[in-house]
């Protein structure tokens, strides 16, 4: 007999379950069941029904979590700002590298299982996430002065390897998150800038 479901609030019941839902649609795709989402949640199968009318429902939900940069965001501006502006970058290439991976990765199995493409609302509205574009131009910060191009410039090179690094269908052979910093930054730096000189 399935254990009851502890008392949570429907929203928090939502979130719990697609957390668990994520990793189980990444093995099976399209093919999961929502008995082995409840199973694997520790509830019964109608629990997950109130919280989710369909299974739908639960995968788009599924995909609306991955796509969400906001936790990428938080990392991004969690970076400490008294490490050197490589180190700064590095950072935050990393975090993206890890939030987009997780996002193909996605695609990618639900792309097998036939399922069309999801599509991230903010990318239709624009080519990159302005909230991720913020985050990134901050982290450059005083140092814009040392480069040569403008900030939303580098920025946009930044996430357009880190893209490329991580897309199967992109990728030119795997760049480090050090990598396209070096890349990058000894690109657009002022020559007399340039880290070691």
């Amino acid at each position: 007999m399935t254990p009851r479901a502890p008392a949570m609030s429907p929203e928090d019941r939502r979130t719990a379950l697609v957390e668990v839902a994520i990793p189980l649609l990444r093995e099976h795709g399209t093919t999961l069941t929502t008995k082995q989402v409840a199973e694997a949640a520790g509830i019964a199968e109608g629990t997950l029904f109130r919280a989710f009318g369909t299974k739908d429902e639960l995968v788009q939900a599924c995909v609306a979590a991955v796509f969400d940069s906001t936790p990428a965001v938080a990392e991004l501006r969690g970076i400490d700002t008294t490490l050197s502006l490589d180190e700064r970058l590095v950072a935050g290439v990393a975090v993206m590298q890890r939030h987009v991976e997780r996002v193909v990765g996605l695609i990618s199995v639900l792309h097998h299982a036939g399922a069309p493409a999801p599509v991230d609302a903010k990318r239709r509205r624009g080519r990159t996430d302005p909230a991720v574009d913020s985050a990134f131009t901050d982290l450059v910060g005083s140092d814009a002065s040392s480069l040569r191009r403008p900030v939303d410039e580098v920025v946009s090179l930044l996430q357009l390897l880190t893209l490329s690094s991580v897309h199967p269908l992109m990728s030119t052979g795997r760049l480090d998150a050090a990598e396209i910093v070096s890349v990058v930054l000894d690109g657009t730096r002022h020559h007399t800038d340039r880290k070691g000189t």
